[in-house]
């Protein structure tokens, strides 16, 4: 079991670093400074054609290897919950431009984890940012940052923090 894992991606519009090469690390720590810290992610599952260019969003709640004895090597895996479109037909939002996305719901509609899925870790592309979908009220003074990706029905899929995502 690991509680990080660093993910290098190429943007080839940044000939910064090492020839467009980039890195930046994942966290799946219950306890990192105090407080939990399971990070969003894109992972890779599909077609350029499709919605969001062939990427799904996910939480990663564990990272962890196991030994594949068949090929006598370890296997990084990644234990994850999915950040789903809200209708069959997906498409940005009017206003934003941006992609709206909801956590995943087991059969019963529970929440907050739903299906948990494990993938491998070379399907992770990179981290996500992730903005919750502000209603029109006040926000309960106890709410904590920790809590953001559990307190929201719906989120963005913030493409403008760098130009990295923007690219996506």
């Amino acid at each position: 079991v690991f509680h990080s894992a660093k993910v290098e991606y190429y943007a080839p519009s940044d000939s910064c670093g090492m020839g467009g090469m980039h890195q930046e690390v994942i966290h799946a720590n219950p306890n990192y400074g105090g407080s939990c810290r399971f990070d969003t992610v894109f992972v890779s599952v599909g077609d350029e054609a499709e919605a969001m260019n062939g990427l799904l969003v996910a939480r990663v709640w564990l990272l962890f290897s196991y030994f594949d004895p068949y090929h006598s090597k370890d296997v990084p895996c990644a234990l994850v919950t999915w950040f789903i479109h809200p209708s069959d037909n997906p498409e940005r939002d009017k206003d934003t431009g941006m992609w709206k996305l909801q956590r995943e719901q087991d059969v019963d509609g529970e929440q907050p984890v739903g299906p948990v899925q494990v993938i491998h870790l070379d399907t992770i592309l990179r981290g996500a940012h992730l903005l919750p979908c502000y209603g029109s009220g006040f926000l309960p003074v106890e709410l904590k940052h920790t809590d953001s990706l559990d307190a929201w029905d719906c989120y963005f899929v913030n493409h403008f923090i760098d130009q990295h995502a923007h690219e996506l």
